[in-house]
C-alpha cells in the first residue's frame, strides 16, 4: 500500500507540473550553475551558418514573399509567398516565422510549409537552434515561453511566466530569455529546465542577440559578452563593452529590443544598427575584432576605431540597407532592391557585390552567415567620394549625418576637400545649420593648399546685368583668416592672389558690412604688411560715411587690423581719422583706446 501512494503522489504531483522557471525568488549569479551551463552548449569549434549545409545564406521578406539566397553561389534557392507578420528564425534544416496568426515552420531546401501550430496568444518574440523553435507569447496577464520539435512541430515543454517575458534567442541547444528586465535565463532547450539565471546589478537586461558561437545581452548603454565572468553581474568586473557612437547617429542600437514587440518584426529601426564582433578574452573589457565597429544607418555604413574616429564611409546607391549583419569577417547589408553588399570591417573595401534579382521591395531580412568571408575584390573603399555622396543628400532625414560626413570631411588635407566643403556652402539646398559646420570646419581647417581654392571662390562679383553676386563671401572670408596662423607656411603667389580678390570686395559698395568685416580680417591675417595701404584708404574712404563708418562691427575690425603692429604711417592715419571732427564717435573711441591717446 505504501509503495502505491507513494505512485499515486508522484502522478498528481507530475500532473500538476514542476514550479514555474521564471519565479522572483530563484538561484542567480551562481559561479557553478553558469560554468555547467555554459559547457552545455554545443558550439562549432569556428563561426559557422547554423543551417545544415553550412553554406551562408540569407532570408529576405519582399513584400509577401520569402526569398531564400544562397551567399556563396550567388543565386536564388526558392521563393515562395508568405503573410510574414514576424522576424524568420533560422534552423538546421527549417525555417520558422509567424504567417498570419500561425508558427510556420518551411523547409529550408525547398521552402514548402513543414508544420503549423497556432499562436495561443500576443506573439512577443521567437527564436530557433539547429533542432528546435522557440516561442514566446502573452495570453491575458501570463507570459508563455514554449519549444517545439523543428521536425515535426510537437510540442516539447511549455514554461509560464507572471512577469514580463522578453523575446527569445538560441544556439547550441541553448535559449536565452530575458525576465522583467533585470534577469536573463538560461534554459536547457531540450527540457526547459533552467539551467541558471543571471542578474544585472548596474545595467537593465533588455537585449540578446547570438551569433553561432557567441551570445550578447544588455541594453542600449552597452552589451556584456556572455561568459564565465557574467556571474558578477556587473560591467566593471564582466566582459562588458561600450562603443562610441557619434551624436549624428543617436538612434542607433546594439540589437532590437527584446520587450518591444514592433522590433520582433522587420522595421526601420534595423537600420541604424552597431555592427561588431568580438574575440575571447579572459580578463579586462571586451575586445573588438580589429578594434573596431560599424555603424548602419539607413542608406549608410560607417567604419569606426575604438576612439570614435571615422576609418572608412560607405553610401549605397540609391536606396536604403534594410539589414545588415558582422559575420566576423565582412560587414554585409541588403538594400531594398534586393542588392547584397558585404565590406571589409577594417576599410570599407567592397568583398562582394550580389542581388536577389527580384522586382519587389525587400522590407527585411535575416542572415544565417556567421564566418562567411568572401575572398573576392569588387572595389576599393572611396571615403571620400561617399562622404561627399552623403554631405549633398538632400534627404532631410539625413542632415545629422551630412554633419557627421563633412566634420570627416574637413579632416582630410588637400584642396580637393576644400572645394567639396565649399560646394555645401553653395547649394541653396543645403540647411543652414549644415552650411554653419563647414564655415566653422573651413576655419579651423588650415590647410594652406586651399588657399587657391579658397581665393577662386572670391571670383564671383556682383554684377546686375549678368546676374551674379558672390557665393558665401563671409564664410570664405573667415575661411582664409584661419591661414593666418604663424605656423602655416603660405605660397607668396597664393596671398598675392588672395589679396587682390579680397581687395575687389573691400572696394566694391555692394559688400554687405557683415562679409566687410570678414574681408579685412583676412586681409589682415595673410598680408603680413601688404594689405595696409589698401585698408588705409579704405578707412580714410568710409571713416565718414552714416552707414558703414557707423557701424560698429565694421569699426572694429578696421582698427583691429591698422592698430596692431601699427607702423608709423598707419598711426598717422589712424591718428588724422580720430581728430577728423567728421568720424563717427565709435569709431573715433576705438582709435584712442588702441593709440593710447586722448
Amino acid at each position: 500500500m505504501a509503495k502505491l501512494a507513494a505512485i499515486l503522489v508522484a502522478a498528481v504531483l507530475g500532473a500538476c507540473g514542476h514550479a514555474s522557471v521564471f519565479r522572483l525568488s530563484s538561484d542567480e549569479n551562481n559561479a557553478f550553475a553558469l560554468n555547467d551551463a555554459l559547457k552545455q552548449r554545443k558550439l562549432p569549434a569556428q563561426p559557422a551558418p547554423v543551417n545544415s549545409s553550412g553554406q551562408p545564406r540569407v532570408f529576405a521578406l519582399a513584400a509577401k514573399t520569402i526569398v531564400a539566397y544562397d551567399l556563396a553561389a550567388g543565386n536564388v534557392l526558392w521563393k515562395t509567398d508568405a503573410d510574414v507578420q514576424s522576424r524568420i528564425a533560422v534552423g538546421g534544416d527549417f525555417i520558422v516565422a509567424v504567417e498570419g496568426k500561425q508558427l510556420v515552420a518551411r523547409d529550408q531546401s525547398r521552402g514548402a510549409p513543414r508544420w503549423k501550430i497556432d499562436l495561443g496568444g500576443e506573439l512577443v518574440g521567437l527564436a530557433a537552434d539547429r533542432d528546435r523553435a522557440y516561442l514566446v507569447t502573452k495570453s491575458g496577464s501570463t507570459w508563455w515561453l514554449a519549444a517545439y520539435d523543428g521536425g515535426s512541430g510537437s510540442r516539447l515543454w511549455r514554461e509560464d511566466a507572471s512577469g514580463q517575458l522578453g523575446a527569445p534567442a538560441a544556439h547550441g541547444g541553448v535559449v536565452y530569455v530575458p525576465f522583467l528586465s533585470q534577469w536573463l535565463s538560461i534554459l536547457d532547450g531540450k527540457s526547459g529546465k533552467q539551467l541558471t539565471r543571471l542578474r544585472g546589478l548596474d545595467e537593465q537586461i533588455s537585449t540578446v542577440r547570438v551569433t553561432s558561437d557567441v551570445a550578447y545581452y544588455g541594453s542600449r548603454q552597452g552589451m556584456f559578452r556572455l561568459d564565465e565572468r557574467s556571474v558578477t553581474g556587473k560591467r566593471a568586473e564582466a566582459t562588458y563593452g561600450q562603443v562610441k557612437v557619434p551624436p549624428q547617429l543617436e538612434r542607433t542600437s546594439y540589437s532590437p529590443d527584446a520587450y518591444d514587440r514592433i522590433q520582433q518584426s522587420y522595421t526601420a529601426a534595423d537600420r541604424a544598427r552597431v555592427l561588431w564582433a568580438s574575440v575571447d578574452t579572459k580578463a579586462g573589457p571586451m575586445k573588438l575584432v580589429g578594434d573596431g565597429f560599424a555603424v548602419h544607418y539607413f542608406r549608410f555604413l560607417f567604419g569606426f576605431g575604438l576612439d570614435g574616429e571615422m576609418r572608412w564611409a560607405y553610401s549605397n546607391p540609391r536606396v536604403e540597407l534594410v539589414a545588415s549583419e558582422h559575420t566576423g569577417n565582412v560587414i554585409v547589408g541588403i538594400a531594398t532592391n534586393g542588392d547584397i553588399v558585404a565590406l571589409d570591417p577594417q576599410t570599407g573595401d567592397l568583398r562582394a557585390k550580389k542581388s536577389l534579382g527580384i522586382s519587389q521591395q525587400v522590407v527585411g531580412a535575416t542572415f544565417d552567415a556567421d564566418g562567411w568571408a568572401p575572398t573576392g575584390a569588387e572595389g576599393a573603399n572611396e571615403t571620400t567620394a561617399a562622404l561627399v555622396s552623403i554631405a549633398r543628400d538632400h534627404d532631410a532625414r539625413f542632415d545629422r549625418v551630412k554633419e557627421l560626413a563633412v566634420i570627416a570631411l574637413a579632416k582630410q588635407p588637400g584642396p580637393q576637400i576644400t572645394g567639396e566643403l565649399l560646394a555645401v556652402l553653395s547649394d541653396s539646398r543645403a540647411p543652414q545649420r549644415l552650411k554653419d559646420t563647414v564655415v566653422d570646419l573651413l576655419t579651423a581647417r588650415h590647410d594652406p593648399a586651399g588657399l587657391p581654392v579658397l581665393t577662386e571662390q572670391l571670383a564671383a562679383h556682383t554684377d546686375y546685368i549678368a546676374g551674379t553676386e558672390p557665393d558665401a563671401l563671409g564664410p570664405v572670408a573667415k575661411s582664409i583668416a584661419g591661414l593666418g596662423a604663424p605656423d602655416l607656411a603660405l605660397d607668396p603667389k597664393h596671398v598675392t592672389a588672395a589679396l587682390v580678390a579680397l581687395q575687389f570686395h573691400l572696394d566694391a559698395a555692394t559688400t554687405a558690412s557683415p562679409d566687410l568685416t570678414w574681408v579685412i580680417a583676412a586681409m589682415a591675417a595673410i598680408g603680413h604688411g601688404a594689405e595696409r595701404p589698401a585698408l588705409i584708404s579704405h578707412l580714410l574712404l568710409y571713416h565718414a560715411d552714416d552707414d558703414l563708418g557707423g557701424d560698429a562691427g565694421w569699426q572694429k575690425a578696421i582698427v583691429s587690423a591698422l592698430a596692431s603692429s601699427a607702423t608709423p604711417a598707419d598711426r598717422a592715419a589712424l591718428g588724422y581719422v580720430a581728430a577728423d571732427p567728421r568720424s563717427k564717435p565709435g569709431l573715433v573711441t576705438l582709435i584712442r583706446d588702441a593709440l593710447g591717446s586722448d
